[in-house]
């Protein structure tokens, strides 16, 4: 066997290596708050530019997504400021409209090609903000993998309960670019753990990966 590495750096340890201290919770519900308030002026600055006459039809639809995603924003700040659990206030989701506004964003954000495959709509007994939070996370680490002339497909199924499919051509799972701060899937995990649904993460034989979001059984309706 190998023997450990000394990972000392002259008479100390590493500065990566020391213990961090964690935020106050104080501070962080301060940090909150005030990103409330930042969110809350822009959405005031977006209702204002939508009122305007004479918008591109174009422009008016970006500025509804932008909208969407703003109250979804407001929505998680004001959940976390309050304590409120990830899997409260259900209620019905039509997944295939969430689908097209993620891929949509996700079109924005990332070169490479999000689709929704057609298919029957499907509606789900569940918390819209988790779901919304969820497939975000699932598709935007599928289409930072699968590079600039990727693409990444999302598609439904029932397999006692609804599932929701994520595939992507990229290099596989574990090759492709991390995010920023490598949480994603660790997120949705939690996420779906705490509704009772579960994160199901393959590669094909055909390259890429495929990530399975299934949903509690008994929530969703074809």
């Amino acid at each position: 066997m190998e023997p450990a590495r000394d990972r000392r750096s002259g008479p100390g340890r590493r500065l990566t290596d020391r213990p961090r201290p964690s935020r106050h919770p104080l501070a962080f519900r301060g940090l909150l708050h005030d990103l409330g308030h930042q969110v809350t002026t822009l959405s005031y600055l977006v209702e204002a530019v939508r009122g305007e006459a004479g918008l591109p039809g174009d422009a008016r639809r970006q500025l509804e997504l932008l909208a969407q995603e703003m109250s979804r924003l407001l929505d998680l700040v004001a959940g976390e400021l309050v304590g409120a659990p990830a899997a409260a206030e259900l209620g019905p989701s039509e997944l295939r409209s969430l689908a097209f506004q993620v891929a949509h964003v996700a079109g924005i954000r990332h070169t490479a090609s999000v689709v929704v495959v057609p298919g029957p709509d499907t509606a789900v007994e569940a918390n819209p903000l988790l779901l919304w939070r969820v497939l975000t996370n699932v598709v935007e680490n599928a289409a930072r993998a699968s590079g600039p002339r990727g693409r990444v497909e999302i598609s439904f199924r029932d397999q006692q309960g609804p599932v929701i499919d994520v595939a992507d051509d990229g290099p596989g799972f574990g090759h492709g670019p991390s995010g920023r701060a490598s949480l994603g899937l660790s997120v949705v995990t939690s996420l779906l753990y705490t509704c009772g649904g579960s994160l199901e993460v393959r590669s094909p034989h055909n390259g890429g990966t495929l990530v399975s979001i299934r949903l509690p059984a008994g929530r969703g309706e074809a």
